[in-house]
């Protein structure tokens, strides 16, 4: 999905932070002065493009989504709670031979142990410095 962006800084050769515009009926042909443009969320939504065009800051660019690399890390980290939440339940009916209430029980400690690494790899995700947009071109 392409969106708009407004250049902040430049980070490093090649790499820029941009502020992720709202999309509002206007397309923001109006510099932000329609009345529309007023219903703006106040805080920014930062992110780094790679800046193969040379964007300087205060451009307004247009940006896509960089590659598709971080869709299979966020899919993990939805999916390992509920691995572990069938897997804890998994272990307490067929390994250890409980009964339902407590295969509960050891299903809740699996949904447990799978946010672990969730979160881990969550933090892993977040605390990286690879680009996540690409800037496509300039608009004005």
């Amino acid at each position: 999905m392409v969106q708009n962006a407004i250049v902040k800084k430049i980070v490093q050769d090649g790499v820029a932070e941009v502020s992720l515009l709202r999309q509002m009926e206007c397309g923001l042909h109006c510099d932000g002065a329609c009345a529309g443009c007023s219903a703006k969320p106040p805080q920014e939504i930062l992110a780094l493009a790679s800046n193969g065009i040379g964007a300087k800051p205060g451009d307004f660019v247009e940006v896509e989504p960089a590659g598709g690399h971080n869709f299979s890390p966020s899919v993990a980290v939805f999916l390992l709670p509920c691995v572990g939440l069938a897997a804890g339940y998994a272990l307490g009916v067929n390994v250890l031979h409980l009964g339902e209430l407590t295969s509960l029980l050891t299903a809740v400690l699996g949904l447990a142990a799978g946010f672990l690494p969730a979160l881990l790899m969550d933090r892993a995700i977040s605390a990286s410095q690879a680009p996540e947009f690409a800037i496509r071109k300039q608009l004005r």
